[in-house]
């Protein structure tokens, strides 16, 4: 049995690794993901692994055991599932869904979240645009570009985002949706900071943020 902490790890890494496929991630992109020191995510990286839900190989990174995805599929589709209800059924803004959604994904049964995915007439991807998962952990593909890997001159329509309260309410203050085209302006090595355009307004991105956005390019 995991405890609460134990299973957001779980989905994120299942989210960093399976859905962009990568065959592994590296600790440091967990400390970057949730805010935490290394310690604190090595220590949980050692506690999941004790669990045989995660491996561990030094110097080259994490992945889930097939198990952890059995987990991390699971909890991932209930998630997804009660955002799409609460966002189009209830008006939540795309912030506000993950901490409800999080209660109410340990809540549901397994009949519960499919009755629901069968009324909102199966949806494919959640308010974000991050695809839900069949129960055998199928999905749509999604575009795995980064806007960190966009060039100067490049135009980049943003698909989908990493579900963190912080990240979403940065892209409400920018007024930055899904779906908007942006025009790659300048990107910045030394101060790490890309320049984007939309029409007439300007966006200064740090590459951490852009690390977490995600669309493709406009030929």
């Amino acid at each position: 049995m995991q405890n609460r902490a134990e299973e957001d790890y779980i989905k994120v890494i299942y989210e960093l690794t399976v859905e962009r496929e990568k065959s592994m991630i590296k600790s440091t992109e967990l400390s970057e993901y949730f805010g935490f020191t290394d310690q604190s995510v090595n220590e949980m990286i050692k506690k999941l692994k004790k669990k045989h839900l995660l491996t561990f190989l030094p110097y080259k990174g994490i992945s889930l055991t097939q198990e952890g995805k059995k987990i991390a599929i699971r909890m991932i589709r209930a998630h997804r599932i009660w955002e799409v209800f609460l966002a189009h059924n209830l008006n939540f803004t795309w912030e506000n869904l993950h901490e409800d959604s999080e209660k109410l994904e340990h809540a549901s049964s397994e009949k519960l979240v499919e009755s629901l995915y069968q009324y909102l007439g199966k949806p494919k991807v959640c308010p974000h645009g991050n695809p839900i998962p069949d129960l055998e952990g199928q999905t749509e593909k999604i575009d795995q570009l980064s806007l960190e890997d966009v060039e100067e001159g490049e135009k980049f329509v943003l698909t989908h985002v990493l579900d963190t309260k912080k990240l979403l309410e940065f892209l409400n203050l920018e007024k930055m949706n899904l779906y908007d085209e942006y025009l790659v302006v300048q990107k910045n090595q030394f101060n790490q900071m890309i320049e984007i355009k939309k029409e007439e307004t300007l966006h200064f991105i740090s590459f951490q943020i852009a690390r977490m956005l995600f669309g493709y390019l406009v030929v």
